[in-house]
């Protein structure tokens, strides 16, 4: 049998090894994480110290405290690191990874510096292991997964046999999986862009803008999207199908979000460092800032990007 691995346990984390435990009973499913106090809580108790009070995680589920002896029999990785710590993470384990490894990633990240998605970033920290990549997103907010909703999302690959042991994996009666055969750049793309958009559709609803100049904006900002896009030499014809794009743009505008609680606070005009101490205290990561960081950076000095050039001058 297949060795499953997870990483991290914070909330979305914790919310995908309760579901993996719940969907997979006969399968034990290793997860390892960092932090101590929710490596102690969850080995105590199988509960989160910060999130979800009373929800317990599977018996099925097994903590690993230190995985540099474990890596090397792993088959598939399930990896829910913030988006800052996937490089340090995975350049750490690369020494001890096997050779096509599974690695399904779950971030929302480009690298503000190379400008590559975490699939790109992998496929060269970890070059000599010769990964087996994979992408899952969707519309899914943690407390949501926990509480068993209704919830869709695409795990991408461009293997259909690595789609299929996924699937198996995830596919429930309460998470309906698609198939998509590609690629995975676009699909983490729109990830990544949609927070933005999802930000300053929150900013203008905050300034009290109805909501037909909402629809106006929200139209500028998917052309800025596919802006951004052709600006990395990708695919720019935006599929509305994927549901990393409208799934998950309408989850992070009206779900109860990290984004959408980031944007409340500016929309209270709160500075971005105060915001981002009172997200931390909370111990959540909005993935909205490191994103704007390089697409910023990307559009800065261009014509054609008014909308996200004109909501970095005002916040940061």
């Amino acid at each position: 049998m297949q060795k499953i691995l997870i990483l991290w346990l914070w909330a979305f984390g914790f919310a995908v090894a309760k579901h993996l435990g719940e969907n997979n009973p006969d399968t034990t499913i290793y997860a390892s994480e960092i932090n101590p106090e929710i490596y102690n809580s969850i080995s105590d108790t199988r509960t989160h110290p910060y999130f979800f009070e009373w929800v317990k995680l599977p018996e099925n589920i097994e903590l690993i405290a230190d995985t540099q002896d474990f890596l090397p029999e792993v088959d598939i990785i399930i990896s829910i690191i913030p988006c800052q710590f996937v490089w340090w993470a995975f350049s750490g384990m690369k020494e001890y990874l096997k050779s096509w490894v599974t690695i399904l990633n779950l971030s929302k990240w480009i690298d503000n510096v190379s400008m590559q998605t975490v699939g790109e970033k992998l496929s060269e920290v970890l070059w000599w292991v010769r990964i087996s990549y994979a992408y899952l997103a969707g519309g899914m907010i943690a407390q949501e997964l926990v509480d068993g909703t209704l919830l869709w999302a695409d795990i991408v690959s461009e293997s259909s046999k690595i789609w299929e042991k996924l699937t198996r994996l995830f596919q429930s009666d309460s998470l309906d999986i698609k198939l998509k055969i590609s690629p995975a750049k676009n699909t983490e793309l729109y990830a990544a862009l949609k927070n933005i958009i999802a930000l300053i559709l929150g900013y203008y609803e905050w300034q009290w803008v109805g909501a037909s100049s909402r629809g106006y904006y929200l139209t500028k900002l998917l052309w800025e999207m596919k802006e951004v896009i052709t600006l990395l030499d990708w695919d720019s014809q935006i599929d509305f199908t994927d549901y990393a794009l409208c799934w998950d743009l309408i989850a992070t505008c009206f779900g109860a979000s990290r984004n959408r609680l980031l944007w409340n606070m500016l929309g209270e005009w709160k500075d971005i460092t105060q915001a981002l101490w009172e997200l931390k205290a909370q111990n959540k990561i909005a993935e909205w800032y490191e994103t704007l960081k390089w697409v910023y950076k990307l559009t800065t000095w261009k014509a054609g990007f008014e909308e996200i050039n004109k909501f970095w001058a005002i916040y940061l």
